[in-house]
């Protein structure tokens, strides 16, 4: 399987850069955003249409382009895990884990034995037709693949510490609208209670080594968690940063 750099840096103590894709499916968006510096995407099907079909042609062009390709599943089940990782993500991001049972059994799918009970499946799209062995394609496909854990409920807020140290999880990921929902202050970004909350993830994935992100359209809000130690940073996602440029680029030429 073919390096995942992104995971790499992270464990290096590092930080790492990227967005997500919900609307602009089209291979091409790889190269655009490979030009543009970003080390990731994910692919997000937990609130999109994305067919497989649309997921392996985004993760061959951005394993083509050096830009690390995750896909968020629609819940955490090994038949959706499984499937997203045969057709060539690189990662997955698991949404609403509540416990660290949770993560485990997320990681059950994630990983070949001895690490999980993963099925044996690997397509052209991971191996590249490398003619690497079973064997080879498994230890590399265990140590490459990357499992990120979203915390954005009161009850995994309260399990951080415990999800955190599962073994092989690689990075927390925040999801501001669902935890500052689950808080009673839905979009409040500029709550005490948020940031208190935040810092908790924070400070769970520093104490067990692993790195702590989260998503926003709002640099400021991910510059100042930057400075709190967040290292898996999400600039918005596809429709939001071309609605901003767009605005911004009209706004300027009316003007």
């Amino acid at each position: 399987m073919q390096k995942n750099t992104v995971k790499e840096r992270l464990k290096a103590g590092g930080l790492v850069y990227g967005t997500s894709l919900g609307g602009c499916l089209e291979p091409e968006i790889s190269v655009v955003l490979a030009a543009a510096g970003v080390d990731f995407f994910f692919i997000d099907t937990e609130h999109s249409t994305t067919t497989y079909a649309q997921i392996q042609g985004l993760c061959r062009t951005a394993r083509g382009a050096g830009v690390i390709p995750l896909v968020r599943v629609t819940q955490n089940a090994a038949s959706l895990i499984s499937r997203a990782l045969d057709v060539g993500a690189m990662g997955i991001i698991v949404p609403q884990v509540h416990s660290a049972m949770e993560a485990r059994a997320a990681l059950d799918a994630l990983k070949f034995p001895p690490l999980g009970h993963r099925g044996f499946g690997l397509g052209t799209i991971v191996t590249d037709l490398k003619g690497s062995s079973a064997q080879e394609e498994i230890n590399s496909a265990n140590w490459e693949t990357m499992a990120v854990m979203m915390i954005e409920s009161e009850e995994g807020l309260r399990a951080v510490d415990e999800i955190a140290a599962v073994p092989e999880v690689d990075a927390l990921f925040v999801g501001p609208y669902d935890l500052s929902l689950a808080l009673g202050i839905i979009e409040q970004f500029d709550n005490p209670v948020f940031w208190k909350a935040l810092e908790r993830v924070i400070n769970a994935g520093t104490n067990a080594g692993i790195a702590v992100g989260l998503q926003s359209n709002d640099l400021s809000l991910l510059t100042r968690s930057r400075e709190m130690g967040a290292r898996f940073m999400i600039y918005g996602s596809d429709y939001s940063v071309l609605l901003t440029g767009y605005k911004a680029g009209m706004s300027r030429l009316r003007g």
